[in-house]
């Protein structure tokens, strides 16, 4: 286990968070399930840099599940899209820590697993913090 990468993810992740709240981006649409969209990418990036032609096709695959999740949270904003944001960020840590049972990514940094998982858990919390503070309609009887 790479404490450091650990480490370093979870202070990438409390950084995205103090600089979406200082922005004032936190309470758009678009800025959690931008980032979800970009993590993903990531890898087919990996795959390019280590000429991996046979990661990335399934790269691109492995991502239409991240990127369908950022874009129905895009397009509705509500306290399902926004725990369903949240599961994408932990479904992709897990991603993220049994990518290589899937396949190699021969560019894929050893590192990444722990850094990227780490931040991963970290957001999903954060967004499933910001799902359960929404304030909910109350339903007359």
């Amino acid at each position: 286990m790479n404490i450091v990468a650990i480490a370093v993810g979870v202070g990438s992740a409390v950084v995205a968070v103090l600089l979406f709240r200082a922005w004032g981006i936190e309470t758009t649409k678009w800025a959690y399930p931008v980032l979800l969209a970009e993590f993903p990418v990531n890898y087919w990036a990996f795959a390019i840099y280590g000429s991996d032609s046979a990661a990335l096709p399934k790269e691109i695959l492995a991502s239409a599940v991240f990127l369908a999740v950022a874009y129905i949270a895009y397009r509705f904003k509500s306290f399902v899209t926004l725990v369903l944001l949240a599961a994408g960020y932990v479904l992709h840590a897990a991603y993220d820590c049994y990518h290589d049972l899937f396949f190699v990514n021969a560019g894929a940094p050893k590192w990444w697993p722990e850094f990227c998982g780490s931040a991963d858990i970290l957001l999903g919390a954060y967004v499933a913090y910001l799902a359960f503070s929404l304030p909910r309609k109350s339903v007359v009887t």
